[in-house]
C-alpha cells in the first residue's frame, strides 16, 4: 500500500486513470473488441511516456517526478492498478552492476542517460529496506512491495531536489552522506517544528555511540499492539494492524472533546509492564501542555472502547543507541543486542529493566537516510 499525497499536485499530461480506466473494468462484448488493439496501443503510449517521465525526473525536472507521484494518487482514487504502474517503471531500470564501469561516473550522469539510470539504480538499492516488515509475506512479494515503496519514496525525494547537476546525482550523494551514522548526522534527523521528550545527555560513549539521557517527565496516550479492540458493533481488529491510525486519530480530534492537537515525535513501542509476556504498546507523545500529572487529567480522553489510554512517564536516565534507515523487527533486533551489550560492558551504568523501547521519528515516506530511530532501555548507576 502507498497510501502518500504527492508533495505537489500537478496535472498529469497523459490521464492515466482517464485513458486506461476503461481497461480495468468490466469485459468487452463482442462489439467493443475490434478497439482491442488501439486500447493496447494506448497502454504503451502511457507506459513509455511514463518511463520518460521518469528519465526526465533523474535528470533536472522536478516536476515530472511530481507528476509521476500524482499519476499514482489518480490512479488508487479511480481503482487503477498503481503497483503494476510502479511496477512498470521500475523494469526500466537496469542493474547498476550490468552497467560499463563508466557509468560510475558523476561527472558523465550530466551528459549519459545510462550513467543516470546507473545512479537511479543504486539509490532504489540503498532507499530499499533489507527485511521485511511482516513476516508471514512471501521474500518475492515482500522485495517487490519494498522496491515500490523505495521508489515512491526516491520519487518525493526528487520532486524537492534542485542544483546543478542531475537531480539523482544530488539524491545519491545525500543518500551516502547520511549513511554515515555518526551522533550529530542523526540528530540533525529530527523533524522540524514537532514537540518531542526533553533530556540531557549525561555521559556519551564514542565507541559504541550509546548516550545516557535524563529524560524529564512527559505524558503519552498508549494503545496495545497485541489485543483486539471493536471497530463497530459488529467487527474488531487485532491493535498491532493499525494502532498508528488509532493513536493519531487520538491526537487530530478523535476525542472525547473533539479536540485536534498538534502532531508529536516520535511513536514509541515498548513492553506492556517491562515484560515482553504481557504484549506490547505502542505510545504517541501527547503536546507538552499536558506533561505533568495535573494537567494530564485536563487532557482529552480517548473514546470508550477505542482500548486506548492516557499514561504518565516520569523522570528516568536512559540509555540510548541512536540509527537510521528503516527499522524492522530484524534490525530492530540486532540493534537492542547492539545496546545491551555496550551497556554490559560498561563501568558506570547498569540496565534497570528487561527490554528496549523502539522510538520512530519520521513519517513513513521519509527517505531511509533521513530517518532516525532509537532502541533505549532504563539504567541506573552502578
Amino acid at each position: 500500500s502507498l497510501g502518500f499525497v504527492s508533495p505537489h499536485k500537478v496535472s498529469p499530461k497523459v490521464g492515466y486513470s482517464q485513458n486506461i480506466q476503461p481497461l480495468f473494468q468490466s469485459a468487452p462484448s463482442t462489439s467493443e473488441t475490434s478497439s482491442e488493439a488501439p486500447l493496447q496501443s494506448q497502454i504503451e503510449d502511457v507506459e513509455e511516456t511514463s518511463k520518460g517521465l521518469l528519465a526526465d525526473a533523474i535528470n533536472f525536472n522536478a516536476t515530472c517526478a511530481s507528476e509521476i507521484l500524482s499519476k499514482v494518487n489518480n490512479m488508487r482514487e479511480n481503482g487503477a492498478p498503481a503497483e503494476q504502474y510502479l511496477d512498470d517503471l521500475l523494469s526500466s531500470v537496469p542493474d547498476a552492476s550490468s552497467l560499463p564501469f563508466w557509468t560510475r561516473s558523476k561527472l558523465l550522469a550530466r551528459f549519459s542517460r545510462r550513467a543516470r539510470m546507473a545512479s537511479l539504480s543504486r539509490t532504489l538499492d540503498i532507499a530499499t529496506p533489507l527485511f521485511p516488515e511482516n513476516e508471514n509475506e512471501s521474500e518475492s512479494a515482500g522485495e517487490q512491495r519494498r522496491r515500490r515503496r523505495a521508489l515512491a519514496t526516491l520519487l518525493r525525494s526528487l520532486a524537492a531536489d534542485k542544483g546543478k547537476r542531475p537531480l539523482i546525482v544530488n539524491v545519491e550523494k545525500k543518500a551516502m552522506r547520511a549513511f554515515k551514522e555518526d551522533s550529530t548526522n542523526l540528530r540533525n534527523r529530527l523533524p522540524e517544528g514537532l514537540e518531542t521528550p526533553e533530556y540531557e545527555v549525561l555521559a556519551r560513549r564514542a565507541s559504541s555511540r550509546m548516550e545516557i539521557r535524563r529524560y524529564q517527565p512527559f505524558s503519552t496516550c498508549a494503545v496495545s499492539m497485541d489485543q483486539t479492540r471493536p471497530i463497530n458493533a459488529n467487527a474488531t481488529e487485532l491493535g498491532g494492524a493499525s494502532s498508528f491510525g488509532a493513536l493519531s486519530g487520538y491526537l487530530f480530534g478523535e476525542n472525547d472533546q473533539s479536540t485536534a492537537m498538534n502532531m508529536t515525535t516520535p511513536v514509541l513501542t515498548s513492553p506492556i509492564g517491562g515484560g515482553e509476556d504481557s504484549g506490547r504498546q505502542m505510545e504517541v507523545v501527547l503536546p507538552s501542555e499536558y506533561w505533568n500529572s495535573s494537567s494530564l487529567s485536563k487532557a482529552p480522553q480517548p473514546l470508550k472502547g477505542s482500548g486506548m489510554t492516557l499514561q504518565q512517564r516520569e523522570s528516568e536516565e536512559r540509555a540510548v543507541l541512536m540509527f537510521g534507515g528503516y527499522a524492522p523487527k530484524k534490525e530492530i533486533d540486532r540493534r537492542k543486542k547492539e545496546l545491551l551489550a555496550s551497556l554490559s560492558s560498561d563501568m558506570e551504568w547498569k540496565q534497570a529493566e528487561e527490554f528496549p523501547t523502539v522510538a520512530q521519528y519520521n513519517d513513513p515516506f521519509t527517505a531511509p537516510w533521513r530517518r532516525l530511530n532509537e532502541v533505549s532501555i532504563k539504567v541506573v548507576k552502578k
